[in-house]
């Protein structure tokens, strides 16, 4: 797994999940010319694009590579409205032309390969209303659904305080505790760490109980 820090509308981690010199690249969200060049220098080929959600700060460099985007079949609704992917709420154009891209629409529980491994679609809707992570190994790629010692805003359109209330405690208690987190923003950390220190959950876990 290889994590750049790209600038777009905002910082954003990016992350490459590789298996020899196959890679899917999650939430390519700006610095296009970057992300080429690292894959040019280390000689890979991007077999996919893979959105956590369809945000601005995700998707501005989608088009990077010739791949297919995988989204959720819910939150294709927010990657087609600009005003809910956020372009007009920055008085931005759309950087890339849709008819050119290859959208291929995912369910929860679907599975992606990677040579003989496997990539797990988590469906965590609350942030956005089709919010994902992707599971590889013992890598938990989740976006803004969950960081660390914190959680995803609920209050953006098609974001929900239940939702992502459930969405939270869920992730969180059915992985294992030495499962790494990989969130789109801020630092790395574990499913143990977050479920001892995040406040949300602690208070999340209780409500729901």
């Amino acid at each position: 797994m290889k994590k750049l820090l790209l600038r777009g509308e905002n910082y954003i981690n990016c992350y490459f999940i590789q298996d020899k010199e196959s890679c899917y690249v999650v939430d390519p969200g700006g610095e296009k010319e970057k992300l080429i060049k690292y894959v040019k220098e280390n000689k890979l080929e991007v077999v996919g694009i893979l959105l956590t959600h369809a945000h601005i700060d995700h998707i501005c460099a989608i088009d990077a590579f010739k791949a297919p985007i995988y989204i959720h079949r819910r939150e294709y609704e927010i990657f087609l409205d600009n005003y809910n992917s956020g372009f007009k709420n920055f008085g931005k154009e759309v950087p890339f032309d849709l008819d050119q891209l290859r959208i291929i629409l995912i369910r929860d529980n679907d599975v992606l390969p990677l040579n003989e491994k496997k990539i797990k679609v988590i469906y965590t809707p609350g942030h956005t209303i089709g919010g994902v992570c992707y599971k590889f190994g013992d890598d938990l790629y989740t976006g803004d659904t969950l960081f660390q010692g914190s959680v995803g805003r609920w209050d953006l359109p098609s974001g929900s305080l239940t939702d992502i209330r459930k969405s939270v405690v869920h992730l969180i208690d059915s992985q294992n505790e030495d499962v790494r987190v990989h969130p789109s923003h801020g630092e790395s950390t574990t499913i143990g760490e977050e479920k001892r220190n995040n406040y949300f959950y602690k208070e999340w876990k209780a409500f729901i109980n």
